[in-house]
């Protein structure tokens, strides 16, 4: 037994080093998408209200937010919402915009960003697999092996004579 609690000394390091390295890319993950991105909403509405257009590219996810959190003055007074929608329409390819002044109506099928969709699904397989190396070390847990004081005899035959 002290052969094993040996063992377990070093596979906790290793579990401790690679989960804080799992969580420490999954704080920085968001953060470096985001400056990936190609930009803010705010960055693209006074881009085209500067320009009375874009002149930089966006995200589609950048373009959502900008038409979602518009200024009720610069929608008004200015073209930066159509603009902004043609824009966004022609990064998903679409080319009915609909009604002038409606936003899509469409859907993206989740409602968590795809990265932490994808680092959810990391830190579940590495839990899973983690767990899995941890019940084959501990030996499995099947029935007991039939000592020498077995009652069927002591030469080790089964069943009687």
């Amino acid at each position: 037994m002290a052969r094993f609690a040996h063992k377990l000394g070093p596979m906790r390091r290793r579990l401790i080093t690679a989960l804080a390295l799992v969580g420490a890319i999954a704080l920085g993950a968001p953060g470096v998408v985001a400056a990936a991105s190609g930009g803010s909403a705010t960055a693209a509405i006074a881009d085209c209200n500067n320009h009375a257009g874009l002149t930089a590219h966006y995200s589609v996810a950048a373009l959502r937010q900008a038409l979602a959190t518009m200024p009720v003055d610069v929608r008004e007074y200015t073209d930066c919402y159509d603009v902004i929608q043609k824009q966004l329409f022609s990064e998903l390819g679409t080319s009915d915009s609909g009604p002038s002044g409606t936003a899509a109506a469409g859907s993206s099928g989740s409602f968590l960003p795809t990265p932490l969709l994808v680092i959810l699904i990391l830190l579940a397989l590495a839990a899973l697999t983690f767990g899995a190396i941890a019940i084959r070390r501990r030996g499995g847990g099947g029935p007991p092996d039939p000592g020498p004081s077995d009652p069927g005899g002591s030469d080790g035959a089964a069943g009687p004579r």
